[in-house]
């Protein structure tokens, strides 16, 4: 009688190793970055976009005009690039927010994400109008493309907040209970935002949540009616409040 075989040992593949930089490649990430940051400054720091020159940033990094063109098609493509860094940093503050509350608990990830949102508009004015306001169109004209990245980009975080959302069995609109040309306008959106297995439904309701959410912030970022909102939190804490029960979702304190 021969033996039992033995049970097969299943092992890991080893783990791959990220691909090693050539100290070319290197210092290229890096002057970048630096540009980057150093447009950043110039953005927020010096009134706006007017004084983001591809001469002042060359000058503020160390390096000579013709050398940013190396690695920068022009000041438009330092600009777009700029917004997704941008658009990257939010991002991980709303998912640090996120973090700290009970896993799914939708409506704490929704309310700490748009006061996080909210905290970040407020302290970074020139960068919420360069990606959020009118900078771009006013900068970039062409900037569909970049403006569906970004949006791509925010869909990541807020997409499968809203498809738990929906999965948990929340009224929303019937198809045909949103007027067929908005449908079709949040269709694209949907398609855009990285959702198109969402319910239209669940897309309407993000964005018709978005321009509450937009609204306010514009009013704290511009100073609207500062005379009487000088802080706009309590009126963001009843917006959301107002906006999860319209969601069927019960506002509670969420961890800071």
């Amino acid at each position: 009688m021969s033996p039992a075989a033995s049970p097969a040992v299943v092992t890991a593949p080893p783990a791959q190793s990220p691909p090693v930089q050539s100290r070319r490649e290197r210092l290229r990430d890096e002057l970048r970055r630096e540009v980057l940051d150093a447009a950043r400054h110039q953005l927020a720091g010096q009134h706006g976009l007017s004084k983001l020159t591809m001469a002042a940033v060359a000058k503020e990094v160390g390096v000579t005009p013709p050398a940013l063109y190396r690695h920068f098609e022009n000041r438009q493509d330092v600009i777009a690039q700029l917004c997704v860094l941008i658009v990257e940093e939010v991002l991980a503050q709303l998912s640090a927010a996120v973090a700290r509350q009970r896993p799914g608990d939708i409506a704490a990830a929704l309310l700490a994400s748009t006061r996080a949102s909210l905290e970040w508009a407020v302290s970074n004015p020139a960068e919420f109008d360069l990606v959020i306001g009118s900078g771009i169109r006013a900068e970039i004209p062409e900037s569909d493309t970049l403006q569906r990245r970004m949006a791509e980009m925010v869909g990541g975080h807020y997409v499968p907040l809203f498809r738990a959302l929906a999965a948990s069995g929340i009224p929303f609109a019937a198809d045909d209970e949103i007027d067929p040309e908005l449908a079709e306008q949040i269709c694209r959106y949907r398609d855009a935002v990285g959702g198109p297995d969402l319910p239209l439904g669940i897309a309407h309701l993000m964005v018709t949540s978005w321009r509450q959410v937009y609204g306010l912030q514009c009013m704290a970022v511009y100073g609207h009616q500062e005379f009487a909102f000088g802080d706009h939190v309590a009126l963001h804490e009843d917006m959301v409040s107002a906006l999860l029960v319209q969601m069927g979702l019960d506002p509670h304190p969420t961890v800071r």
